[in-house]
């Protein structure tokens, strides 16, 4: 595939999956992304954007503010827990995609419980991903991005094949490693395009939540960061998707017929 193509399949497999992907992220990411709105929603001192601006001008007249800017221990729980899911909501878009795309529909249910069952595989696997990805980056930028390409398949490698994440990390490095640089190119691309979607559309409600203030503003700001979820999650996970079979169409000559029975027996164990 080329880029095109990777990004013509998204926005179809996108469109075609709306219902089950939306339900996936309104039930996984939307609570945690008002948490995260109502545990930061005094970042700005309690007002709003422009009394937070006054007041940091009357302080610090650099127009800096002082510390306390990263919340307390109840923001980093939030954090990390929407971490996690993010983990779970990646697995469960690769599944119901990997479905999508050998000709089955996936319900949202059978695609969280299905993503469940390898959960400690994807987050083990993610856990040590990021930690390379960091490592890259430190020595320099290039190398992290190489890094993070290689990687692009390791979510779908787990869901499809059931792989543990030691196994899912040597799978997708094997897979990508021969087309690192067109995979780190779609990459990229897609995940600009996705991001400057998701901000665009999630721009209105945080904008609306700065103005309102710290006391209901926050509602709004969860509501437009879990919008731009809705846009930024399902096109990097389905592009990741459609990399990750591309690869196996490019490098194994796999047969999806094989690979569409396959998931089916998965997905049919307890």
């Amino acid at each position: 595939m080329t880029v095109g193509d990777i990004l013509d399949g998204a926005f179809k497999l996108f469109r075609a999956n709306l219902g089950t992907l939306a339900v996936v992220i309104a039930v996984l990411v939307v609570p945690i992304q008002l948490l995260a709105a109502f545990f930061t929603r005094n970042l700005l001192g309690g007002g709003n954007f422009f009394s937070a601006f006054s007041q940091a001008r009357k302080l610090h007249p650099s127009g800096l503010g002082g510390g306390g800017m990263f919340g307390g221990t109840s923001t980093w729980v939030v954090y990390a827990v929407n971490s996690v899911m993010l983990v779970v909501v990646a697995g469960a878009i690769s599944r119901v995609v990997a479905s999508s795309y050998l000709g089955e529909q996936l319900r949202p249910g059978p695609a969280i419980r299905a993503v469940l069952r390898r959960l400690w595989a994807l987050l083990v696997a993610w856990f040590l991903a990021h930690i390379l990805l960091i490592i890259g980056l430190v020595l320099f930028i290039l190398p992290g991005l190489l890094v993070m390409a290689l990687f692009v398949p390791l979510v779908p490698a787990i869901v499809v094949e059931g792989l543990g994440p030691l196994a899912g990390m040597r799978r997708s490095w094997r897979l990508a490693k021969r087309r690192v640089w067109a995979v780190m190119g779609i990459a990229l691309l897609v995940g600009l395009m996705a991001s400057v979607l998701g901000f665009s559309i999630g721009l209105i409600p945080q904008a609306g939540g700065l103005l309102v203030g710290s006391h209901y503003g926050w509602i709004l700001t969860g509501i437009g960061r879990a919008l731009a979820d809705l846009i930024v999650l399902p096109l990097t996970g389905i592009a990741a998707t459609l990399i990750y079979f591309d690869l196996r169409i490019r490098t194994e000559g796999f047969d999806l017929a094989v690979v569409a029975a396959d998931l089916a027996d998965r997905g049919a164990r307890p």
